[in-house]
């Protein structure tokens, strides 16, 4: 475990090494079996509405049909998450002439369009926040569909919490983020 500023963190956050590979993996997370999206913290909710209508330029009729019947948004307060069509791709789910599965929220973020960029853990992923001992725990969540980023990470020696820098810093602030790195470095010493 590393502790750093009052926040847990497996120690795989600061070992691992991580590097999505989008051609390699076709963006699985966005796809992954399971019949839930994306968990959303309460007051991502009332985001994720409201970037409903940035998004729906990029998503395909099957899609807008989705959400236009039953919404972005499942779930019960505390419990939220992005609504998923046949179990599997997050309704936000878009593809790049290559194939790739992208977030429509985010490309329209990326436009301007939106200042809500994407869920946060879709951002932070593969590392999920948990409640442990009444504060966050950063915790490495190793799935199959990510072989290709463990290998990436591996060959470009990035570590996890390299290459997630920029969410960890929207999760918790620059200052956590510093302390991480400094609680990682003394750890490998």
């Amino acid at each position: 475990m590393i502790l750093a500023l009052n926040i847990l963190a497996d120690s795989a956050v600061g070992s691992a090494r991580f590097a999505c590979d989008l051609h390699a993996c076709r963006g699985a997370c966005c796809t992954m079996p399971g019949g839930r999206g994306a968990p959303l913290e309460e007051p991502e909710v009332a985001l994720v509405e409201r970037a409903v209508a940035a998004a729906l330029p990029y998503l395909s009729e099957r899609n807008r049909a989705v959400i236009a019947a039953h919404g972005a948004v499942e779930g019960e307060p505390g419990d939220h998450a992005t609504r998923c069509i046949d179990d599997r791709d997050c309704v936000f789910v878009t593809y790049t002439d290559e194939g790739i599965a992208t977030c429509a929220i985010e490309r329209a973020w990326q436009e301007g369009a939106t200042e809500f960029r994407k869920p946060l853990s879709c951002h932070l992923f593969p590392i999920r926040v948990h409640e442990l001992f009444g504060g966050p725990y950063l915790h490495y969540e190793k799935i199959d569909e990510c072989a290709a980023g463990r290998a990436n990470g591996r060959s470009t020696n990035t570590p996890l919490y390299k290459f997630l820098r920029e969410p960890i810093v929207r999760a918790f602030g620059e200052e956590y983020y510093e302390a991480l790195a400094a609680a990682v470095e003394q750890k490998e010493l």
